[in-house]
């Protein structure tokens, strides 16, 4: 019979059980791991699944077939990206990776000729990413459990490759051109009600009706819902006007040379329906490109620093640490969206200012964050409820973590410490969001300076993964640990680095800023510069980072981190005027309702444009450097993720030592 076959399979990461109702529900649990992905092993065992119903008579296949996880962590992540990078180590590069494409594309061939002779069903609960909706896809049916965690992605285009497992020719087939090319050219993710609504997810149900949904599923086979005709149309005679529609619009957000994998993905869809095996021109101008290799390592320095607060967690002497209860004193721009990212993650904050006004307008711009982000009321008004304005910081004295937020000045810094000093729990970690002023120098006033940490968030805070834990000399190292799985723990990456003027994000971008400055001193409009460097690689110009940023917070950063080079005369002359930029609607440029307005035209030739970036970029990169011969920052990948993460330094470059190493 079917399952006795199964089992002298001897499979370690599937089992299967076949339920009164001749249903085979096979099981995806990945041996010794919390997070299931379609590693080698799993693929081969899956492969011989397969082939046991390949070569069954009709008599022997069950009523339906059910693929589910029971892993906390979610259904499946993919693809074992470890093992493209070990990939990408060797010499055969191209070679052992198109196979790795071949092979599952076959595999899911497979499937999906099962699924047209029994339903078969992935049944989805948590994250269900890159090749495991591959997978999904290659199923007659998917079925979501609604709950927060659930989601679906395909974002292998982040790591600079692509959906080679059928993902560009079935989504498409299933949700439609457009809702298919936004998440495959995006790498972006869709909940469970949004996956069900643009017709990925076939039924939607509660976790404790999902078995009787499934059987009732197989025992009723409906029709799937069919494409809007405009879909068809786009799938078939007006699929070359759709791919040059979504090639326009890709070109003003990515620039080819920089990223192929978009490109490839349109070019795979339109030309092969998206079948790898019939063009290897595509694997060798995605997989063998540079860019796809140094956004895998950049995936790995991610992971790098995530492990940092996991790791940090089991240091001892860290167990009793408990974060109920986040304090936060400054609601201007940075401390109001570190208050309103900690409640997006689940915990009560309070918030404190002398103004009224200012915590009324970190309250309403919660309501609006909370708003555009849930659609559910009820969850709406919870998160609000967690967010408490303190006038008076009777806070304190609850707060499991506590973060000055304040302007950047020294003494009002110490006095508040002083303050949280006096009423704070002895356990409470005690963090200063600055931005540039030494840990030592801010600690200076408490009895026990110990207890300060240096916890740097980035602004936008709600965009920004980074956050700089900064070390003083006399940090004790418990409170270093709750720190780092503080920030894992808010959903941020931690990055480790010494007490030093600006510390390393600052210290490498304030040389940057200063010397596109010095360029607009000398004549060039920064429209060209901003342009020039845009085209190098960066996501945004220098001169409207520094718009962004406020010419005030520049100036005063600039004087505490590069004090003997001489403040740009523009921005001397800007700051004078109350020119800050975007707060004030002028800087650089003007600003018009949070927008750029930009009238002057470009002068400089495509050779001057590319020499005006590589001689901006070199301040960046050679203060990187620096900082990690001067031990700011312990080596130099994790100064290349603080730079890529913090300062959003071109990811497909691999990062700025990286870069400088391998030009």
């Amino acid at each position: 019979m079917l399952i006795d076959e199964l089992k002298n399979l001897k499979l370690k990461n599937w089992s299967a059980v076949l339920n009164e109702d001749k249903i085979l529900w096979l099981e995806l649990n990945k041996v010794h791991k919390s997070t299931n992905t379609l590693s080698s092993e799993v693929r081969e065992e899956f492969g011989k699944i397969l082939s046991v119903f390949e070569k069954g008579i009709a008599e022997k296949f069950p009523a339906g077939l059910v693929i589910y996880s029971k892993k906390k962590t979610g259904f499946c992540a993919g693809a074992d990206v470890n093992e493209f990078v070990e990939t990408a180590e060797k010499e055969n590069w191209e070679i052992s990776s198109r196979k790795i494409v071949y092979d599952g594309w076959y595999m899911f061939e497979k499937l999906e000729q099962l699924s047209k002779k029994i339903p078969t069903i992935a049944l989805v609960r948590g994250f269900c990413f890159g090749g495991a909706l591959e997978l999904a896809l290659s199923c007659r049916y998917i079925v979501a459990i609604d709950e927060e965690s659930t989601s679906f992605s395909l974002p292998e285009v982040k790591l600079g490759i692509y959906p080679g497992w059928g993902g560009i020719k079935r989504l498409p087939q299933k949700i439609g051109v457009i809702n298919a090319m936004n998440m495959m050219l995006s790498g972006s993710f869709v909940n469970a009600r949004k996956a069900y609504r643009i017709g990925l997810a076939d039924v939607l149900s509660p976790l404790r009706t999902v078995e009787n949904a499934c059987i009732r599923l197989i025992k009723n086979q409906p029709k799937k819902k069919g494409l809007s005709h405009i879909n068809r149309l786009m799938q078939g005679p007006l699929k070359k006007v759709a791919y040059l529609l979504i090639r326009r619009s890709l070109k003003k957000k990515a620039i080819e040379a920089h990223y192929p994998a978009p490109f490839g993905i349109l070019d795979l869809w339109l030309k092969q329906n998206g079948d790898p095996t019939k063009d290897e021109s595509i694997h060798s101008k995605i997989l063998g490109s540079k860019t796809a290799k140094n956004l895998l390592r950049v995936f790995l320095l991610r992971e790098k620093l995530k492990d940092l607060g996991k790791i940090n967690s089991k240091a001892k002497n860290t167990e009793h640490y408990t974060i109920k209860h986040i304090h936060i004193i400054g609601a201007g721009t940075m401390g109001g969206d570190i208050a309103i990212w900690c409640v997006l993650q689940g915990f009560t904050v309070s918030i404190q200012d002398l103004s009224v006004e200012q915590i009324a307008r970190v309250m309403k711009k919660a309501s609006r964050d909370f708003n555009r982000k849930f659609k559910n009321k009820y969850k709406q008004k919870s998160l609000l409820d967690n967010l408490i304005p303190d006038l008076i910081g009777s806070g304190i004295e609850k707060a499991d973590v506590i973060i000055e937020a304040a302007t950047e000045n020294l003494e009002i810094k110490r006095n508040i410490f002083s303050e949280i000093e006096r009423k704070a729990k002895p356990t409470a970690l005690l963090c200063s969001n600055t931005s540039s002023i030494k840990i030592e120098e801010i600690s200076k006033k408490l009895k026990d300076p110990n207890r300060l940490v240096g916890v740097h968030f980035f602004n936008p805070v709600l965009k920004m993964p980074l956050v700089e834990i900064i070390r003083s000399n006399k940090s004790d190292q418990n409170f270093l640990n709750f720190a780092m799985n503080f920030t894992s723990r808010i959903k941020k990456l931690p990055l480790p680095v010494k007490s030093s003027p600006g510390f390393l994000v600052n210290a490498v971008l304030m040389p940057y800023l200063q010397s596109a400055m010095r360029t607009v001193d000398n004549g060039i409009s920064p429209e060209d510069i901003d342009y020039a460097m845009k085209s190098w690689g960066m996501p945004m110009g220098p001169l409207e980072l520094v718009d962004t940023v406020g010419l005030d917070i520049c100036l005063a950063v600039g004087e505490t981190i590069t004090q003997s080079e001489p403040t740009p005369i523009c921005l001397e002359e800007l700051t004078r005027k109350r020119h800050f930029g975007k707060k004030t609607d002028q800087g650089f440029y003007k600003w018009e309702k949070g927008r750029k307005v930009s009238k002057t035209k470009l002068k400089l030739t495509e050779t001057e444009q590319k020499n005006l970036a590589e001689n901006l970029i070199k301040p960046l990169i050679q203060k990187t450097i620096s900082l990690v011969e001067e031990g700011i920052v312990d080596s130099e990948e994790l100064a290349d993720a603080g730079v890529i993460f913090g300062t959003g330094f071109a990811p497909f470059l691999g990062g700025p030592i990286h870069h400088h190493r391998n030009k």
